[in-house]
């Protein structure tokens, strides 16, 4: 399920926030970020599996305004964010696009948030009380 946005994410950022850290504390400061910047929007943080070492692995799921389910994937160095359809997750956000790196996490937060706004129904969002942004 998540191995296809790490295999759309074949050459990533390798980002200086990492050096040192497990996949666990990326878990925890993705978690700090989301919810910084989509506070009450944000939802049902699960690592759903990691590895450190060698090859440092993270898949980690979280659901945006009660609407996306969202994947992000880390494979040593690239990263990759979709959005969860059961046996396929469509790309949203990917290391190899000319997108903010790990270390600028609100910033990535924030593209993160006008691309999955694209794929919800303005109703929906206005329903809930959160508007449209431009």
């Amino acid at each position: 399920m998540s191995d296809s946005i790490a295999r759309s994410s074949k050459m990533g950022k390798v980002d200086g926030m990492l050096s040192g850290k497990s996949m666990l504390d990326l878990s925890r400061a993705l978690r700090d970020a989301l919810r910084g910047v989509f506070g009450e929007q944000v939802s049902g943080f699960r690592v759903l599996e990691h590895a450190d070492g060698d090859r440092a692995w993270l898949a980690y799921r979280f659901v945006l305004y009660d609407f996306s389910p969202i994947v992000f994937t880390y494979d040593r160095g690239a990263f990759g964010f979709g959005e969860d359809h059961g046996n396929v997750v469509l790309p949203v956000l990917t290391s190899t696009e000319s997108a903010p790196g790990l270390d600028d996490l609100t910033r990535l937060m924030t593209e993160l948030d006008r691309r999955v706004r694209l794929r919800i129904p303005d109703k929906y969002l206005a329903d809930r009380g959160v508007g449209t942004k431009d």
